[in-house]
């Protein structure tokens, strides 16, 4: 179980993060924050990085719950929008998750990121089932819907949310021509 003060340091981190991205985030600063002393953030991380990649994993699982939580399963158009969402809430930590470790080293990242695989494929294989989706592999359809969703945020976000499309606008463009192949 996840101590208080590793929490507190990695709710610092998130606020270091979030309010001038991943080079404003040092084991000292994120000390400052909590009110301990520069080395107590070494009694939970070893370095930036794996501060970092803790609040990544904690991140992910945050969604897992929402998505295991939910009173009936949901759709993967559903978790593409928790995930933009997220993605657009918290832009700093999205630009942490794809762009600096997406294959990070921290054991709880490795597991999250594995339990994020499992819940999304799982849901592309239920709404294959149903018709919602077109057939084959759903670990592959599961992937080019995400690298979509990817590549839809990450161009929003570059174009400063201006003159482009909305992820949102463009999931339901996806989703709605993948719904038409899976009628064909």
């Amino acid at each position: 179980m996840a101590s208080s003060r590793f929490d507190d340091l990695l709710a610092a981190a998130a606020v270091l993060l979030d309010g001038a991205g991943s080079t404003a985030v040092t084991l000292r600063d994120v000390a400052a924050a909590v009110g301990v002393s520069h080395n107590a953030p070494y009694r939970h991380f070893s370095s930036k990085q794996d501060i970092l990649e803790a609040l990544i994993a904690r991140e992910i699982v945050a969604m897992c719950q929402t998505a295991e939580r939910a009173e009936t399963p949901l759709s993967v158009q559903a978790l593409t929008l928790v995930f933009a969402n997220w993605a657009l809430t918290h832009t700093e930590r999205f630009r942490l998750l794809i762009q600096q470790w997406p294959h990070g080293e921290r054991e709880d990242l490795l597991q999250a990121m594995e339990r994020w695989d499992v819940i999304y494929t799982r849901a592309t294989q239920a709404d294959q089932q149903i018709g919602a989706l077109p057939p084959g592999d759903p670990q592959r359809l599961s992937y080019l819907i995400r690298s979509t969703t990817l590549g839809s945020i990450q161009h929003y976000l570059a174009a400063g949310r201006t003159d482009v499309p909305e992820p949102a606008q463009i999931i339901d463009d996806l989703f709605h021509h993948l719904g038409r192949s899976a009628q064909a």
